[in-house]
């Protein structure tokens, strides 16, 4: 059965799928999520986004966490 969903794991060579010059093709390093305490005092987890890892023109590591929605794999 088809979900549409689209997996990242760590190792994953992706970019960001909006049309925007020089648009690098990046590292998934991790998933990232937070843990809060709700006011029952239950632990609740959040996902934020992909961690990537990429390296900029000038040959400086860059590293940014980006929606799921807004990457593609290469």
């Amino acid at each position: 059965m088809e979900t549409g969903y689209v997996y990242f794991n760590a190792g994953d060579i992706v970019m960001v799928k909006h049309a925007i010059d020089n648009r690098p093709k990046m590292l998934v390093v991790d998933k990232v999520s937070r843990s809060m305490v709700n006011k029952e005092g239950d632990k609740e987890t959040t996902f934020v986004g992909i961690k990537t890892r990429w390296f900029s023109e000038d040959g400086k590591l860059q590293e940014a966490i980006f929606s799921t929605k807004d990457l593609i794999h290469v």
